[in-house]
């Protein structure tokens, strides 16, 4: 499904150095965002759903061969990873992945900060406004608080949600989520008794109207299911390992009525919900710098490993 060798890379944030003929989004000089590249021309683009491009793999997961060239021996090398490969000190970028910030970005220090903003943040800040939809009498339950659920949290408060459950198995991202607007805990390192009790226990049996799942784990997306109320929707965001596969009790699953939803990319464009975003951190809601840590991308190991052990929540690499 992909080619290699390959720039990989994500959520980029710099400035415009060249344009090609008919770009409009951006001049040379502008500080930028970058989020993913869709088509524009496909049915689920027209509709207004570019987040389920029919060529949404193509575009942003195999991308494509040939569009970088290594300068030692002109190997061809696969490029336009999320529409950017921003793993290098230049991209080359469609114009459908480029979020013009010059108008609402104040300097290069901020531009490094919310260079997030275009993936992780969107998708879980997405996922409670655009998918859920959620409601200020409605109780959110958030499974997995790396970015994407930490983003679900702090959206979740954004719109006033009337309990907000965070859970992990990492006591620092916990207390994050608690400073971010959870209202309740979850520590699954110390008990690994049933989720969905724990989770009903927390809120005395009150109905939890949404899930939002960051963690692709199967066991955690069983208890979540189990733990929603009549109605009750699941809205699937973290990736399963290949292969992976989910048993429930169906009999328990219709009786509550209950969905079960995989959604991509907060169902929204970095056009739309980055200036929303920023909007939110200007007026103190959504404080990103609690997030994130820069690293040079010298010490890219550093960024690695800090992830796999929970050190670190959004490592940026700077060049």
């Amino acid at each position: 499904m992909s080619n290699y060798p390959k720039v990989l890379g994500h959520e980029g944030a710099g400035f415009v150095e060249e344009v090609g003929l008919g770009v409009r989004v951006a001049g040379v000089g502008d500080p930028v965002l970058l989020s993913y590249d869709y088509c524009k021309k496909c049915e689920l683009c027209i509709a207004e759903q570019p987040s389920y491009c029919t060529s949404w793999s193509l575009l942003n997961i195999v991308g494509e061969e040939g569009s970088l060239e290594r300068a030692a021996n002109r190997e061809d090398i696969s490029g336009k990873f999320f529409g950017q490969s921003s793993f290098s000190a230049v991209a080359v970028v469609s114009e459908t992945s480029v979020v013009n910030v010059k108008e609402t970005i104040k300097n290069e220090e901020e531009l490094k900060l919310l260079a997030p903003l275009g993936c992780g943040l969107m998708t879980g800040s997405g996922a409670v406004m655009n998918a859920a939809r959620a409601k200020p009498d409605d109780i959110v339950l958030v499974t997995g608080l790396g970015a994407v659920g930490l983003a679900a949290i702090m959206a979740a408060k954004v719109v006033g949600c009337k309990e907000i459950i965070a859970v992990d198995r990492v006591a620092s991202r916990l207390q994050i989520a608690q400073e971010l607007g959870a209202s309740k805990l979850l520590d699954t390192s110390r008990d690994g008794s049933d989720l969905a009790t724990r989770v009903s226990d927390l809120v005395n049996n009150q109905r939890i109207a949404y899930a939002i799942e960051t963690t692709g784990a199967s066991p955690v997306i069983n208890g979540a299911l189990r733990a929603l109320g009549k109605r009750g929707k699941l809205i699937q965001v973290g990736l399963p390992k290949p292969g992976a596969e989910l048993t429930i009790n169906l009999s328990e699953f219709l009786r509550l009525s209950n969905v079960y939803e995989s959604h991509s990319m907060g169902e929204t464009t970095g056009s739309v919900m980055i200036p929303l975003m920023l909007q939110w951190y200007r007026d103190g809601k959504f404080p990103v710098e609690k997030l994130v840590s820069f690293v040079p991308v010298t010490r890219f190991t550093e960024a690695v490993e800090g992830m796999k052990s929970g050190t670190m929540i959004k490592p940026i690499l700077l060049w």
